[in-house]
């Protein structure tokens, strides 16, 4: 990328001032169609086993039956793919654009670490909804300000399959009181706390990506339409911040009481077979590459 492209490639002033002041900015054809058509490929093939999958992890919608269904219908009842990159040049490439970094270079400063990556995938008709939450309620970190998330649409995001939403500025009033559920994917937002009135569409095409702060409150809703929606995700630190401890991070998320009010636990009690346990993220170095076009 020379110096010409890679200008013209960044962020603009107005764009950088939005990501501070609203806690996002969308960029458009983040992406090109090459690497979202082999980002769609990869993730059927890691769905079906076409694909061999050493370290990526697999979560169905709730109440599917994975040992019944066949290679060709995984795909329509997946809910969720985590640490895939190491099993797909694809995957890998989206996590590493170049000028994704570059962008984040403008908005968080240089030296940074992948320590989450997702495919967060909404089958046609099944596909569920993930409750108004801040990224921060699931990380033990010592400043959440130096995370960034990074959702990229893969199929056309609309309000009828599931398209973020988000509450803009909502990332200024730092973190607030979640409610545990035994499923930690349902940790949610007390709703006392949420401005939904001030709530947000982000509808996106393919290869289009919505950068925020790991403290803006956001939600997807269920896919009630008959197209897929599938998304990868992806989250990164700076240099510099720290894993932490649970009494830690009860001092940035916690009730009136003092209570611990983030999302790394279970609501008690845990039903038999449910136990979550809290896993930090991993640290994989940047590696910037080209995009496929």
């Amino acid at each position: 990328m020379n110096a010409a492209s890679n200008n013209a490639s960044l962020l603009s002033i107005d764009e950088v001032a939005a990501y501070r002041r609203d806690g996002y900015v969308v960029v458009r054809k983040l992406i090109g169609p090459k690497l979202v058509d082999a980002g769609i490929d990869a993730i059927s093939g890691l769905a079906s086993g076409r694909l061999l999958r050493h370290s990526t992890e697999i979560s169905f919608e709730p109440g599917v039956d994975a040992s019944r269904l066949r290679a060709e219908e995984a795909e329509d009842h997946i809910r969720k793919f985590a640490r895939f990159v190491d099993d797909s040049p694809a995957l890998h490439a989206i996590a590493m654009s170049q000028r994704l970094h570059c962008i984040l270079d403008q908005l968080l400063g240089q030296g940074r670490v992948l320590f989450q990556d997702m495919a967060l995938i909404k089958p046609p008709r099944i596909g569920g909804a993930k409750p108004w939450h801040q990224d921060a309620s699931y990380f033990r970190v010592s400043d959440p300000s130096l995370i960034a998330g990074i959702w990229i649409a893969l199929d056309p995001a609309t309000r009828d399959n599931g398209c973020m939403e988000v509450i803009p500025g909502s990332h200024l009033g730092g973190p607030v009181i979640h409610l545990p559920d035994v499923d930690v994917n349902q940790c949610t937002i007390r709703p006392d706390q949420l401005r939904l009135q001030d709530s947000a569409p982000i509808e996106m095409a393919p290869g289009d990506a919505l950068i925020f702060h790991a403290l803006l409150h956001h939600y997807t809703a269920p896919n009630q339409s008959s197209r897929r929606r599938r998304a990868v995700q992806f989250h990164y630190h700076q240099l510099g911040m720290q894993w932490t401890s649970l009494d830690a991070h009860r001092q940035h998320f916690h009730d009136e009481s003092g209570a611990y009010a983030g999302c790394t636990i279970q609501k008690e009690p845990v039903p038999p077979g449910k136990k979550f346990t809290y896993v930090g993220g991993r640290e994989l170095p940047i590696r910037p590459t080209e995009d496929w076009g």
